[in-house]
């Protein structure tokens, strides 16, 4: 994939002096002068930022408005005491959706307007990542998920399902990720029927839970099996030893993303990539992360906000690829032949568009420590898979009901 720019030194000085004279000022803006309406943003994203100021100022042409972007990553208080000033943040773009949900349970989005966009021009998973309570409040800008690396000089080609690949696996070197994390889990378990929460009409039912039922403890029988039967993945083995012992040629197959190839190629580790092999007959669904973009409810330029983030998404996909490697979320602009051409790419995609989201909401956080803790008992031989899933789905339901205790 295309490696990413350095923010320019020029961007960081505007960027410094911005959040110099506070959270989105931009009464010292030199073209507020001419009477032009403006637009603060704030973005996490911040090696594209310099791209996003430069297709807002497109916009802003074209609309009469200037736009000052600035590079912020807000916790939700620190957003929400920014939005009641007046020259508060208009709107958020790119930050990841699993983040939406708290800034959506502190009343601080708007809704989207309902012909902003078609839900069907964008890939499944990044619109399910915009809706939290059954309302639609964010657009989807960009996507990422994980699939499989494999050493091209240990293995001639991939397997086509995840029993195939253990036997390859186990007389060349293994496969190796984190599989303490249900991020890297989520593919066994829905292979099988297993789910975290379940989803239906824009909105996830947190008491619904289904990581005990028969087919998720089926996923962690496999997952335990990779451990105590072949000794490729352990309660030691981080994602960070995982990716460092595939760039060294240690192990023959490896779960990453776009994110690693750099590093490999840097490496020189030969190494290829393919959509996830097929596990229990089923689809492996990985986790999609998307970058989304809302708008504040405290804004008094709403309708101008969605305006130019609808215009950064249909007119600076190529850029914001060639910029941060950020693959689109839209369907059509995920065909650029830019895009296309990089096989990487195009795989990453494929995968994406077979991919869901984490669940958008706040209890999600209670998960990924209790998960990663009952795992490593199971590795351990401390629990049985049955105990394991018994294990997380309990205590996820103590832990979601302490959470919401304090709620009116």
């Amino acid at each position: 994939m295309k490696r990413k720019k350095v923010v320019a030194a020029m961007l960081t000085a505007v960027l410094t002096v911005g959040m110099i004279s506070g959270c989105g000022g931009n009464g010292e803006n030199s073209s507020a002068d001419s009477g032009d309406k403006e637009l603060t943003i704030w973005t996490n994203m911040e090696v594209e930022a310099d791209t996003i100021q430069e297709i807002a100022n497109q916009w802003g042409e074209e609309s009469g408005y200037t736009v000052e972007v600035i590079h912020e990553s807000p916790d939700v208080q620190q957003f929400a005491q920014a939005a009641q000033s007046s020259s508060g943040p208009d709107a958020v773009i790119g930050i990841p959706n699993d983040q939406l949900a708290d800034y959506v349970n502190a009343g601080l989005t708007a809704e989207t307007p309902e012909d902003l966009y078609n839900d069907s021009d964008f890939s499944e998973a990044a619109i399910q990542a915009c809706y939290v309570d059954g309302k639609r409040v964010a657009a989807p800008l960009a996507v990422e998920t994980v699939t499989l690396f494999y050493n091209t000089d240990k293995v001639s080609e991939a397997p086509e399902s995840w029993e195939e690949l253990v036997e390859i696996a186990a007389d060349n070197g293994g496969v190796q990720f984190d599989a303490t994390s249900v991020y890297y889990d989520l593919g066994f378990l829905r292979a099988c029927g297993g789910y975290i929460f379940n989803y239906a009409d824009g909105a996830y039912d947190v008491n619904d839970i289904g990581l005990d039922n028969e087919g998720a403890v089926q996923a962690y029988e496999f997952i335990n099996k990779m451990c105590s039967d072949y000794g490729f993945v352990s309660a030691s083995v981080t994602a960070d030893i995982a990716r460092s012992n595939f760039q060294n040629g240690q192990t023959a197959f490896y779960i990453g993303g776009p994110w690693d190839c750099e590093g490999f190629d840097s490496a020189g580790t030969p190494y290829a990539v393919t959509t996830m092999p097929t596990f229990n007959g089923n689809a492996f669904v990985t986790p999609v992360g998307t970058q989304v973009s809302f708008v504040s409810n405290k804004s008094d330029e709403q309708e101008a906000a969605w305006d130019l983030i609808m215009y950064l998404i249909d007119n600076g996909a190529t850029e914001m690829y060639e910029s941060g490697d950020r693959i689109p979320a839209k369907l059509s602009e995920q065909e650029n032949p830019e895009i296309q051409e990089d096989e990487v790419s195009a795989v990453f995609i494929e995968q994406i568009n077979n991919g869901e989201p984490m669940p958008t909401v706040s209890e999600m956080g209670q998960l990924w420590e209790i998960h990663a803790n009952n795992i490593k008992l199971m590795f351990s031989g401390d629990l049985t898979p049955q105990q394991t899933a018994e294990n997380i789905t309990s205590q996820l339901k103590e832990a979601i009901e302490l959470m919401n205790s304090g709620k009116q």
